[in-house]
């Protein structure tokens, strides 16, 4: 049997459970409640969820209760932007300590400048011709970190793009006339972020970058694991990635990284990542 098939399959682990380790919610740019997204993994056969926000804690709570009731187990995470050079870098802390007041206040911090960052965006595409309102932006957003999803989103509903995607080749993808960078956070300060916090660093989605030379520095910098099972991930990817596993002595997690259905369908047990490797993660915390 095909590595992949195991992953994909429906072959149970010896506690017959299984995970997707990154789901996003309404507390950053996904479109489902943390309950949701609980209960989805319930009907998927998921016996474990990773709450994955960016910048934000918010809906760890509601889902652990929600996960309580229905007998999902949720690992609680942040997925915090990092810069390398011009490359977007993601770092997500499992069992980070987030009820933390210390850390509540840090990423209120970065919430706040994540607001300055959309109200320049804002104003730039109405240079551009493209006005959108930011109280729209902001509502959209709700109760979770304003990002450029749901910028993007502001510019679907004004009828100045044709599709969601469009806004990120158009408007405000990298390096398009109205994209403003983030504050600048390396590597080394997520990840001792991270640890000051009682979390597990862990690189997600490390071929996006499309750069094997950036894995390697951000492995240098001290990062505990990497994102090994993607649904974009071939089985060429995941002998280069086992390996880089294997040879550093990380651990490995995945997930579907889904946004509840913003950009297609709702991916959630998609993937079914064997209750091992959250032990595994656990045993390392």
């Amino acid at each position: 049997m095909k590595f992949l098939d195991f992953i994909f399959g429906k072959k149970q682990s010896p506690e017959n459970k299984f995970c997707d380790f990154h789901v996003h919610t309404t507390f950053s740019d996904g479109l489902l409640t943390p309950e949701q997204v609980v209960t989805i993994a319930e009907e998927r056969g998921l016996g474990a969820i990773g709450i994955v926000d960016h910048d934000a804690v918010g809906g760890i709570e509601p889902a652990r209760i929600k996960g309580k009731e229905i007998g999902v187990e949720v690992l609680p995470a942040v997925e915090l932007s990092c810069i390398v050079g011009d490359c977007d870098i993601h770092i997500i802390g499992y069992y980070i300590d987030y009820k933390n007041k210390k850390l509540i206040n840090i990423i209120s911090g970065i919430q706040e400048k994540r607001l300055d960052r959309a109200k320049k965006m804002v104003i730039k595409l109405a240079e551009q011709g493209a006005e959108v309102e930011l109280k729209r932006v902001l509502e959209l957003a709700g109760n979770g970190a304003v990002g450029r999803p749901h910028i993007a989103q502001a510019l679907l509903e004004e009828g100045h793009i044709s599709c969601y995607d469009e806004a990120f080749w158009k408007y405000i993808g990298y390096h398009c006339p109205a994209y403003v960078p983030k504050e600048k956070l390396s590597p080394k300060e997520a990840i001792n972020l991270i640890r000051d916090f009682h979390g597990i660093p862990i690189l997600a989605h490390p071929l996006s970058y499309n750069n094997r030379g950036v894995i390697n520095y951000i492995i240098d910098e001290g990062i505990a694991g990497l994102e090994v099972w993607r649904l974009d991930h071939n089985d060429n990817d995941l002998k280069y990635l086992t390996s880089l596993v294997t040879n550093n002595h990380l651990l490995s997690t995945g997930g579907t990284d889904c946004h509840g259905g913003r950009k297609g369908k709702i991916l959630i047990g998609e993937i079914k990542i064997p209750y091992q490797y959250v032990a595994a993660l656990k045993h390392a915390r």
